[in-house]
């Protein structure tokens, strides 16, 4: 007996929404049906927004390659590593680096700089799952700027911000192509605590703000953050027993993380977290008694492993959710950025 069997539309949507990203790029080339529906903006932030199938990608620049790897795979499986070419921000591109300034629903903020041409500053916006990017340019009068992308969600907008502390803020909105800039900001310094500057200058996105470890006038610390709906800077609290230390500001597990390590070995590295957004008394430490002096973590895995890099060493290392080393392998990363996959489109301007 033939078997005329078929699965209803509305069906084959919920199954293909529960789908990695990977995968469903494949499906496109099935049918001109499932290329229709994956290739619909709607489908896009159904998917991510029902996050069923989350994966979160490393992606590593070294000297010689770039390319990303599963951040829940062993440090020695490469199964899941696959070379990128990433798409430089200049048109017409000048060796001076380029660099990741954060991510956010899958699009990562890539930059390059021609100090030559009056510090010109060549942003890209790019979703490395589809390959889709946007290229912009500003001039600006010096570099000493707090960088960061966030997501606006009452405009459904990316935004590029750019603050120069105790003087502007700058911010770049996708879907009106253009820059705004607001005068006078909170009168706080760059954090110096650290060497690498991606700790220094990215802003972490969370709850509709990008946030950024910075000292006061006096030198001690402070969490400033941007609302990008309201358009305007405010304080987060510092833990009370906070002591300060070499620190450094993450998002991880959606929550505010503040990782702090100090060069005396009787006292091991702390994590503190967050767990209620902007509320002072829902800060908690953790000890990390094998995390060395140049570590900087990156994220959890889904079974609360600390997964991150060691500077001074160049290495990759995965620790226990209580701080005790699991793996480490030697990597000469030069910069790498973690972003989740998806298939977001940018909004139209």
């Amino acid at each position: 007996m033939e078997n005329n069997f078929t699965i209803p539309d509305d069906m084959m949507e919920e199954i293909l929404l529960r789908l990695p990203v990977k995968c469903l790029l494949r499906f496109k080339y099935v049918c001109k049906s499932w290329l229709s529906l994956i290739s619909d903006p709607h489908f896009a932030k159904f998917h991510y927004d029902l996050g069923a199938d989350p994966t979160d990608q490393l992606l590593i620049k070294s000297y010689w390659e770039t390319h990303s790897r599963d951040i829940e795979a062993s440090l020695y499986d490469d199964s899941t590593k696959a070379v990128v070419n990433i798409p430089y921000p200049s048109p017409s591109y000048i060796d001076e680096g380029i660099k990741f300034e954060g991510s956010c629903r899958g699009f990562l903020l890539v930059t390059t700089t021609v100090v030559s041409s009056g510090k010109v500053v060549y942003f890209m916006i790019w979703n490395p799952s589809t390959g889709l990017r946007k290229r912009f340019n500003k001039v600006f009068p010096t570099l000493e700027y707090l960088r960061g992308i966030g997501y606006d969600p009452s405009t459904d907008d990316y935004v590029v911000v750019m603050i120069r502390l105790g003087q502007e803020v700058q911010c770049f909105s996708l879907r009106s192509n253009s820059w705004s800039r607001f005068e006078g900001t909170l009168p706080f310094r760059k954090n110096t605590s650290v060497t690498h500057t991606h700790a220094l200058l990215n802003g972490s996105y969370l709850n509709g703000a990008l946030h950024w470890l910075v000292y006061s006038y006096d030198y001690y610390f402070k969490i400033i953050a941007f609302d990008l709906v309201e358009r305007k800077l405010f304080e987060i609290p510092l833990p009370r027993q906070f002591v300060e230390h070499r620190c450094c500001l993450i998002v991880m597990g959606g929550c505010l993380c503040l990782f702090c390590t100090t060069y005396v070995p009787a006292q091991p590295a702390q994590m503190w977290m967050m767990k209620e957004y902007n509320v002072q008394s829902s800060w908690t430490s953790t000890s990390v008694p094998d995390a060395p002096y140049g570590f900087h973590p990156i994220c959890f895995t889904k079974n609360g492993e600390i997964l991150g890099y060691e500077h001074g060493d160049k290495m990759l290392m995965r620790l226990s959710d209580k701080g005790k080393l699991l793996d480490k392998r030697r990597s000469l990363c030069e910069k790498f950025v973690l972003y989740k996959e998806s298939l977001l489109s940018l909004p139209p301007n």
